[in-house]
């Protein structure tokens, strides 16, 4: 019978290589493709929502003074120019895990560039929690543990493990 699992498993990667997979997938697709596409509803569930209105009234909050209207414009196309820029490093990361995960199947590779996603993550928890809504930075203590956990797993496994 273990002849039998070990067979069934055998063409399968690890658990902590699918995570790693699966990290990939949402950094290309959600957080990476969407953003590019939606840079407003992107910084929304990454924490930093851009308001394309003032809260007391529907004009711009300058919008009697035609040149600071055109700054508040600009302004917003600024906050949405640097989500895009977030979600493109975000492709760029699901490209990188993608590649060591799919194409090159080193999962040491993999482990380290999951590790150093942790940098990052723990660089968006900060300035989430110091300019956005704090009810979004659950969500990347949760990164930093994928990070952390996934990462060390695949760098402790290494690629030769007796159990895969």
């Amino acid at each position: 019978m273990a002849t039998q699992t070990r067979n069934l498993f055998q063409h399968l990667p690890p658990p902590a290589e699918c995570l790693a997979l699966f990290i990939a997938a949402l950094e290309i697709v959600p957080f990476g493709v969407m953003g590019l596409r939606n840079p407003t509803f992107f910084a929304d569930g990454y924490g930093l929502p851009i308001t394309t209105t003032d809260s007391s009234d529907s004009s711009p909050p300058s919008a009697k003074r035609a040149p600071a209207k055109s700054t508040y414009e600009e302004d917003q196309k600024t906050k949405k120019a640097l989500v895009a820029a977030i979600a493109a490093r975000n492709v760029q990361n699901g490209i990188l895990l993608a590649t060591f995960g799919l194409v090159l199947r080193d999962r040491r590779s993999l482990g380290v560039a999951v590790m150093a996603g942790f940098v990052a993550t723990v660089a968006d928890t900060v300035i989430v929690r110091a300019y956005g809504a704090q009810d979004k930075v659950a969500g990347h203590y949760v990164g930093i543990f994928n990070s952390l956990a996934i990462g060390g797993s695949l760098l402790y496994w290494g690629r030769n493990d007796p159990l895969w």
